[in-house]
């Protein structure tokens, strides 16, 4: 496409495509120029006033430039658009693109684009990037507040913290900013279990729904341990007073068949050293009164001189 020559071509290519008739009025390009090449199928319009420069299906990255230049200097990436341009790995949707304006902007609709307003948006971004985007625990507390339920809110923060692309300490600092943000109290929960050492929403589970609520001891979480030729493994809860360890297996890191290998190796290693390794999986969420008998009874049989709590009548620690 013509145009004051490779200027524009590399407007273009930084913007993976896309562009706006501002710039395209800037390069010597008119608007019956844009229209004939519509005609003609050689570009494609978006949104009003923006273009990119072929036909057919948009990218994902095309599209969230397209988007992007659709609302401004001022719009940020945020949300799971943001975490997907950071590259954290995640379930995140593609088919809408996450933006973020300046509170005292009003903005239209614009089809496959959520936007929402903040207050001091500027703060809130990192450094001058382009095109602009709010720094990542940012977008994490953002996506992990619109999460469906607990369990997606926790996963969100939780692996990102356990892909050790930041940490609880620096999204509980970015959550004191962010005073209105939804789901805010439990979201605190969630990162003050982190800091603990807790990596997953099953290992949330079990601290609060069988160690707390039914008097347990609190466990170690996530200990090191060598395992010879320099193998280091985590154990995710373990007593060591008394020689207990408890495994959780989640949905994830788990299913495939050397995952389960390592399991195995893992328990095994422990039952050489002396260790009783018990092992729960999801049924933990629907079950942790189960889960507390059995963990008491074998912190007992090690020689736990305390009692567990019954949580209710019919609670099986109860029984």
């Amino acid at each position: 496409m013509a145009g004051r020559g490779e200027e524009f071509v590399d407007v273009r290519r930084r913007q993976a495509g896309a562009f706006t008739r501002t710039q395209a009025l800037a390069h010597g390009i008119t608007d019956e120029v844009l229209q004939r090449r519509c005609r003609a199928r050689q570009i494609q319009r978006v949104y009003g006033g923006v273009y990119v420069d072929f036909t057919g299906p948009l990218p994902w990255e095309t599209k969230v430039w397209a988007a992007w230049l659709a609302y401004g200097p001022e719009a940020a990436l945020t949300g799971q658009t943001a975490l997907r341009w950071y590259g954290v790995d995640g379930e995140w949707r593609s088919d809408v693109i996450y933006l973020a304006v300046p509170h005292v902007r009003r903005v239209g609709r614009r089809t496959g684009i959520a936007v929402t307003r903040h207050r001091d948006l500027p703060a809130q971004l990192h450094g001058f990037r382009e095109p602009p985007i709010v720094r990542l625990e940012v977008a994490l507390l953002m996506s992990a507040s619109s999460a469906v339920d607990v369990s997606r809110r926790a996963a969100v923060v939780l692996d990102a913290c356990r892909q050790r692309r930041t940490t609880p300490e620096r999204l509980l600092t970015e959550l004191d900013s962010l005073t209105n943000l939804p789901a805010r109290r439990e979201l605190r929960r969630i990162l003050l279990d982190a800091a603990d050492g807790v990596q997953s929403f099953l290992e949330q589970v079990y601290v609060r729904r069988v160690e707390r609520r039914h008097g347990l001891p609190s466990a170690s979480r996530q200990v090191r341990v060598e395992s010879g030729q320099r193998h280091v493994i985590y154990r995710d809860n373990e007593y060591l007073p008394y020689g207990l360890v408890v495994e959780l297996d989640g949905r994830a890191g788990h299913s495939d068949s050397l995952s389960q290998w390592r399991d195995m190796s893992r328990d095994n290693a422990a039952a050489l050293g002396g260790k009783l390794t018990l092992r729960f999986g999801y049924q933990l969420v629907s079950q942790p009164c189960v889960a507390a008998a059995q963990v008491a009874a074998a912190l007992r049989l090690r020689g736990w001189s305390g009692h567990p709590h019954a949580c209710s009548a019919t609670c099986a620690v109860a029984v």
